[in-house]
């Protein structure tokens, strides 16, 4: 990704990022970041250098502030000697202490699932950072994912809520059969303030009973604090980790870059099995997209053969306008997440003729929104279609309060 010309933007563009993109990709400054964190020849002193010349370092993106603790890594290893070196010192200390406190509290869930006889595949941030990271201070983690087996999803509720996990935003009774059975997760909080997204299924695209059984399949086993787990396997791993990338997200999701390299540095990848999955997922275009991105801007080892057949693949018109929709910001869009919740009911129920769709999807809005009757249907979509206006309002307000200073400045100067 090119930089803009450095004559077109002024110097309160450059620090306040006004050229921050609405989609799920990095933009040019985070891009410079990631080549500091991750490239391990001079080309990543030379992207570092430009980088923390067009940034405040003081007010970096969520997204940007998670690759901290590995730009600090790279340097440090690189010989880099710089004051803001500090800063990132303490970036990755407080990473490792934070994720420490996470491992124990996630190690002692897992001990409650295993006392239930539920088994468990530990998702994400924990996995990546004991597994392919091997640091415990390289990769923040916000929160726990846990997945467990759909057939005991109640059991695992139930056990989180006996050892103080409350389910959010909801009312613990609101976790109905009919919402369960269409979501791939759901939330819970416990009384500090630590949130644990508990999984029975690894995409929110793939809701089918069955969907997730070669997943389980391909598991490696792994220990956090001494407390038995499983992981992906590499291939899927990074199939995950793609996918979850590709999809817009209020903070940046830019990180799904440095875990992709960070899977293919210390795995062997199965590539056949990671096509494979995107095939039968219909989950195709976002690995394509991912894998040439990697491949082209960070020398990725994606073999050519594996580009070619993502390149060859068939895609529907549903996974293209599926895709095209959730790379983009769907929150200031006037519809919102609603979208995507009808393509998500589409590889539910596909293949039903028509009107029966229709019909349908108002039976699952009612499920997905826990609503008593159909026909308090239109009252929640009006109170969702004024949040939804207001979020698009608040949206080109912001927009317009950030250009306000350039154009006076230019009218001034």
């Amino acid at each position: 990704m090119s930089d803009p010309p450095e004559h077109h933007r002024t110097k309160s563009q450059i620090m306040n990022g006004i050229n921050a993109r609405a989609d799920c990709w990095p933009t040019w400054q985070q891009e410079l970041l990631l080549r500091a964190a991750l490239l391990q020849d001079g080309s990543a002193i030379a992207a570092w250098e430009r980088w923390k010349s067009t940034v405040d370092i003081e007010h970096l993106d969520g997204g940007s502030e998670r690759l901290l603790p590995q730009l600090y890594r790279n340097l440090l290893h690189q010989g880099v000697t710089d004051p803001l070196l500090a800063h990132f010192k303490n970036a990755y200390l407080r990473t490792w202490r934070d994720n420490q406190v996470l491992f124990h509290r996630v190690s002692a869930l897992l001990n409650s699932f295993h006392e239930s006889g539920i088994e468990t595949i530990v998702l994400k941030g924990a996995a990546l950072a004991l597994l392919h990271y091997r640091d415990a201070g390289l990769r923040p983690m916000s929160d726990l994912d846990v997945m467990v087996h759909s057939s005991q999803r109640a059991t695992a509720i139930e056990a989180m809520r006996t050892v103080g996990w409350r389910p959010m935003p909801r009312f613990p009774e609101l976790l109905s059969e009919g919402y369960l059975s269409i979501v791939n997760s759901h939330g819970f909080t416990d009384d500090n303030g630590r949130e644990c997204d508990l999984h029975w299924h690894l995409f929110p695209e793939c809701c089918h009973t069955d969907d997730d059984d070669d997943f389980w399949h391909q598991a490696v086993p792994f220990q956090i604090h001494g407390q038995a787990t499983r992981a992906l396997a590499p291939a899927d791993q990074l199939l995950h980790v793609c996918i979850h990338g590709a999809e817009w997200n209020s903070i940046p999701p830019i990180r799904w870059v440095a875990d992709s390299i960070a899977i293919m540095k210390s795995s062997s990848i199965d590539w056949d099995r990671i096509v494979g999955q995107a095939r039968k997922r219909q989950l195709m275009l976002p690995l394509k997209a991912t894998m040439n991105y990697l491949a082209e801007e960070f020398a990725a080892p994606v073999p050519a053969e594996v580009l070619r057949s993502l390149r060859n693949a068939t895609i529907s018109k549903m996974e293209l306008a599926e895709y095209k929709y959730k790379i983009q910001n769907f929150e200031q869009r006037p519809l919102g997440f609603l979208p995507l919740l009808w393509f998500r009911y589409l590889r539910l129920e596909g293949s039903q003729h028509a009107a029966f769709r229709i019909f349908g999807f108002v039976h699952y809005l009612q499920c997905f929104w826990g609503v008593d009757s159909i026909r308090q249907l239109p009252t929640y979509g009006a109170r969702m279609a004024i949040r939804r206006a207001r979020i698009v309002i608040l949206g080109f307000t912001n927009r317009f309060s950030r250009m306000w200073p350039m154009k006076r400045s230019l009218t001034t100067g």
